[in-house]
């Protein structure tokens, strides 16, 4: 009489590999699209969370507060106590400052300056900051004249976020 012997073959080894490799490959590309959402996600949460906080530190110092954006290649954001003080380095103005390169392939593709009043207020209109992914997905970060920010997908096509 044989016995009977437990474990796997060779072959079967091979078999469930290679079918591991093929659904990697195929959700792999899932999964760069949405490191990249996150991405975008947190470039637009930050911008909306700075927004918040620059709001409620200025009501505290009673005096107003001023975001400086620059939008393009090197865009960068900084929330600072004093007009212009610009956000590609760190000044002594400077509350809090962003750059491109703290969110890797996001784009930064318009927005506008803006002053925080005391009392909660911001100029009537403030136009809207627009990132971008490498996949051109969009989200929207705009300001009401009461500088509540708000978060929206201009195309509708980022889960999560309601059309703009």
């Amino acid at each position: 009489m044989r016995q009977a012997t437990r474990g796997l073959t060779l072959l079967e080894t091979m078999i469930a590999l290679a079918l591991l490799a093929l659904l990697a490959s195929l959700a792999a590309p899932s999964f760069g699209g949405a490191v990249e959402r996150a991405r975008l996600r947190y470039a637009a949460e930050t911008l909306a969370a700075d927004i918040a906080d620059a709001r409620l530190e200025a009501a505290r110092r009673g005096q107003a507060l001023h975001l400086d954006v620059h939008a393009g290649a090197d865009w960068c954001w900084a929330i600072a106590s004093q007009p212009g003080c610009g956000c590609a380095v760190a000044h002594s103005c400077q509350l809090k400052y962003e750059t491109a390169a703290e969110h890797g392939g996001i784009r930064l593709l318009e927005a506008a300056s803006a002053r925080l009043e005391a009392n909660g207020e911001t100029q009537a209109q403030v136009a809207p900051a627009v990132f971008e992914s490498a996949r051109g997905e969009r989200l929207e970060v705009s300001m009401s004249p009461l500088g509540r920010s708000r978060i929206c997908s201009p195309a509708g096509g980022v889960p999560g976020y309601p059309a703009c």
